[in-house]
């Protein structure tokens, strides 16, 4: 395939395509339907629920989900897959502060997956100041994409193999976090708080032309916020600091889904110390015991 095979800029202009910045505040009234989504209960003190490092920077950096779909030429519904996100809080968000947010897309690859299809594989990096606090650092994003592509050439290659890496040999469990029936509703609201016009999260003609039996696909930030859930109950509010996760499987309305955790350890994390969490999301209904997200978590 080449650039012109398929919507897009080309790749050189992909990799380093900065985003236009600007400010962003979280009004009250999105963090409450934001928080609302994630089935928790409101946070204190005016903290902002850590999902929002979602959409905050995305939409504060003045570019929309719209437009990477755009720029890196997604090729119709069920083309795009999300890999992971590494989010990191060196403070807590709050409604009403200005933030200072500026972005740009920082890795590109010609990728093949373990079929042996072609993908492309992206990762940006966004960036959060505290306006009023001297543009000091509030918090930075990186998101991994795939764009999936129907045709590949000799570009596409193969990931190198991961290395194990060696498990704990003590460790302590956090209580578990159990949605039910993930709520399609919830999805709608969500999608309107991410400008995603992704038509998969809300609409069941889009995933019955997939094959998928018209089941809508739950947002990754609501699945991630699942676990942050069960992170706060156990560490209390606002003690997320880092999270670093990877995406297995969709998750579909009327799925139970189970949020859990294991304490692994210590680090250091901005100058502090934080423990480490290997954190998971488990769906038991339909497919009991099924991982469908996994990571790690720096937590107070």
């Amino acid at each position: 395939m080449t650039d012109t095979a398929r919507s897009g800029l080309p790749d050189n202009e992909i990799l380093g395509y900065r985003f236009p910045g600007g400010r962003y505040t979280i009004a009250h009234w999105e963090n409450f339907l934001l928080t609302d989504c994630t089935t928790a209960e409101q946070l204190p003190d005016g903290l902002v629920h850590p999902v929002a490092l979602f959409h905050v920077p995305i939409l504060g950096s003045g570019i929309n989900i719209a437009r990477l779909f755009e720029v890196c030429g997604a090729e119709g519904p069920g083309s795009v897959g999300l890999d992971g996100y590494d989010w990191e809080y060196f403070s807590r968000l709050r409604v009403d502060s200005e933030y200072d947010v500026q972005g740009s897309i920082v890795h590109w690859e010609h990728m093949l997956d373990e079929k042996g299809n072609a993908y492309d594989a992206m990762k940006f990096a966004i960036e959060l100041r505290d306006v009023a606090n001297g543009n000091a650092p509030v918090a930075r994003v990186t998101n991994s994409w795939r764009f999936r592509r129907q045709h590949g050439t000799a570009a596409y290659k193969r990931p190198a193999e991961k290395t194990a890496e060696t498990a704990s040999t003590t460790s302590q469990s956090i209580a578990e976090f159990a949605v039910d029936g993930v709520d399609a509703q919830r999805m709608k609201t969500m999608a309107a708080i991410l400008r995603d016009p992704y038509r998969v999260h809300w609409d069941r003609a889009a995933t019955a032309e997939m094959g998928l039996g018209g089941r809508v696909i739950n947002q990754g930030p609501l699945n991630l916020s699942y676990i942050v859930n069960a992170l706060h109950a156990f560490g209390g509010a606002g003690c997320v600091r880092r999270l670093t996760v990877a995406f297995h499987r969709p998750v579909f309305d009327g799925d139970r889904v189970v949020a859990g955790g294991e304490v692994v350890g210590a680090e250091t994390f901005v100058g502090c110390s934080v423990r480490r969490v290997d954190v998971w999301l488990r769906r038991d209904d339909p497919t009991p015991g099924e991982i469908v997200v996994s990571g790690t978590a720096l937590i107070d």
